[in-house]
């Protein structure tokens, strides 16, 4: 049985149809652990007070530099934290909205994690971290070369974590 059960969502259909599907999961185990986690690419955020924590000296998503040759790069750091991924940021953002008011609007009690840095990294490192048992994630809508130049987050998670996946279509 599934105890601790992380929801990767992110507002789109795909992740709509997997939070259904965890409320069917979490139906089965009342006793069950839920957490809803939400991934930014933003290398910059503030904390829930609108301190500045975290800033990257150099946008190296357009360079054409490896993570290899990225991850050497200089930042910038406030002294508050260390460089790791993922980056945990405020909880009370408008990107858990829709998902918390659904939720508890089915007497489904969660903890939200907003995340930054690339999402199957972020999320799988989230779900070692914090002994996921399982992993709902919704399908990507993106097709043809998209989805085999950029590939789809569900398909990365699939391949990188080491917990159960369940991948909603």
């Amino acid at each position: 049985m599934f105890n601790n059960i992380l929801l990767a969502y992110d507002n789109s259909d795909g992740s709509k149809k997997a939070l259904e599907k965890t409320v069917e999961l979490l139906a089965h185990n009342r006793e069950a652990r839920l957490t809803v986690v939400h991934v930014t690419k933003d290398s910059e955020y503030t904390d829930e007070h609108g301190q500045e924590q975290f800033t990257r000296s150099l946008d190296v998503t357009n360079t054409g530099l490896s993570s290899l040759e990225a991850q050497n790069l200089p930042h910038s750091y406030d002294n508050k934290i260390e460089e790791r991924h993922p980056i945990r940021k405020g909880t009370n953002s408008d990107q858990f909205q829709s998902v918390r008011e659904d939720l508890e609007s089915r007497g489904i009690h969660a903890n939200y994690e907003l995340l930054s840095g690339s999402e199957a990294d972020s999320i799988c490192s989230y779900a070692s971290d914090n002994d996921i048992d399982i992993i709902v994630a919704g399908n990507s809508s993106k097709t043809g070369i998209k989805k085999w130049f950029l590939g789809s987050v569900s398909e990365k998670i699939s391949h990188n974590c080491s917990s159960s996946i369940l991948i909603v279509k």
